[in-house]
């Protein structure tokens, strides 16, 4: 089984990164996790202080103010379909996922042979879980060096805390650890075999999904497949509860996701939205779909062709919110770089070369607009200097 964790790998080498982020990933120093259901005080009139944003970083548009502007909705019942007579929907299939890649960044997708059983038995274990008793949600908390168990979004001391609370999930035998940690032997049972029909169902299509968006690009796919060949995905519960004053929180505050592709699944309560030409856009949640994001990893991959969507989550007064997301995530220890037919001297190659394992200690600092700090610049030898990346292992 190839290895689930980002956090346990093998020395990086030397990395090109600005000044500014020289150690900053090592030396970050992140606020411990908590209890919403016991520490907030959601049954009150008013937000607990430590959630309240500054004024100016409020978000001012609530969680279901949709408007015409929507993201894409794509069928991709053909994705699954290997018949020759199929052959037309297919090229129709890249086309739609070529335009929502080149105008978005982002598309929801329905016909994607995840059934409603199998997402509500997620939903149900989600809701689950975030309802215990801060007590038993701590025996599961996240260990310094480890991806996987019960915490919450990147923040630094000093930052307000998002509304919101997390579990994460590497593939591998924290799982069942974890599992056995909270239920009884038949909860947990259901428990690992739910997770476990999932992630393949969600990381076999996040793979057709890379190779039709790399269709889309028309170049050879050779250099795509090195970074997702036998790579492995991370999956994410976010919790986010009823809050008394939502126009004071953040659920989850503006990023981009740091890996290739990824898939979320919510239920039917809004709050994902999505940045476009500059403005805020609700996503409105369609039961049953998928919603698919670029991450940075797959912009530097086409050169900024496709870009990642900078994208949040609010919170609401009166409903509580749950996400499941899957992170695609690359090969590490090697070069990210573009795909040569995709640099000339029209479009050259805009970022310096990084591995993932160096590029996520670094978003945990700056968790958007992360690339600019890789963009190659003409004064190279004032804003770039070569460090050595820490080695980790767990």
């Amino acid at each position: 089984m190839p290895d689930r964790s980002l956090a346990s790998h093998s020395d990086v080498g030397v990395q090109r990164l600005p000044k500014s982020l020289h150690g900053s990933g090592a030396a970050l120093k992140l606020t411990g996790p908590w209890s919403l259901v016991n520490n907030c005080s959601s049954k009150g009139s008013t937000v607990s202080e430590k959630f309240v944003l500054p004024e100016h970083q409020r978000p001012t548009l609530k969680h279901d103010e949709y408007t015409d502007l929507e993201i894409p909705v794509i069928d991709v019942a053909a994705i699954n379909n290997s018949l020759e007579g199929d052959a037309t929907a297919k090229e129709a299939l890249v086309a739609q996922v070529r335009e929502a890649c080149l105008n978005w960044g982002c598309f929801q997708i329905v016909n994607h042979d995840i059934s409603e059983e199998l997402l509500s038995r997620i939903q149900y274990h989600v809701n689950r879980f975030f309802n215990l008793p801060f007590a038993e949600k701590m025996k599961v908390v996240k260990q310094d060096g480890s991806v996987a168990g019960y915490g919450h979004a990147t923040v630094k001391n000093g930052d307000v805390r998002p509304s919101s609370e997390r579990f994460f999930f590497a593939n591998d035998g924290s799982v069942a650890e974890n599992a056995q940690k909270l239920w009884s032997n038949w909860d947990e049972n259901d428990f690992i075999g739910s997770y476990s029909e999932y992630y393949e169902k969600v990381h076999q299509l996040s793979g057709s999904l890379i190779r039709i968006i790399v269709q889309g690009l028309e170049v050879d796919p050779v250099h795509f497949e090195k970074y997702w060949k036998n790579t492995s995905g991370l999956l994410l519960w976010n919790f986010y509860p009823a809050c008394p004053e939502p126009q004071k929180a953040i659920g989850i505050n503006a990023h981009t996701d740091f890996n290739l592709l990824t898939v979320l699944h919510e239920n039917n309560v809004g709050g994902l939205q999505i940045e476009k030409d500059g403005e805020w856009v609700a996503v409105r949640p369609r039961p049953g779909a998928l919603a698919v994001n670029i991450g940075d990893t797959l912009q530097v991959l086409t050169n900024a062709k496709y870009r990642s969507v900078p994208h949040r989550a609010v919170v609401n007064e009166t409903q509580t919110r749950i996400s499941v997301a899957y992170f695609h995530v690359p090969v590490q220890g090697i070069d990210i770089v573009p795909h040569p037919e995709l640099v000339d001297e029209h479009n050259p190659n805009k970022y310096e070369p990084f591995t993932i394992d160096t590029y996520t200690k670094i978003k945990q600092a700056q968790t958007l607009n992360t690339l600019e700090l890789f963009l190659r610049t003409d004064t190279r030898d004032n804003g770039v200097v070569t460090i050595e990346a820490q080695s980790h292992t767990t």
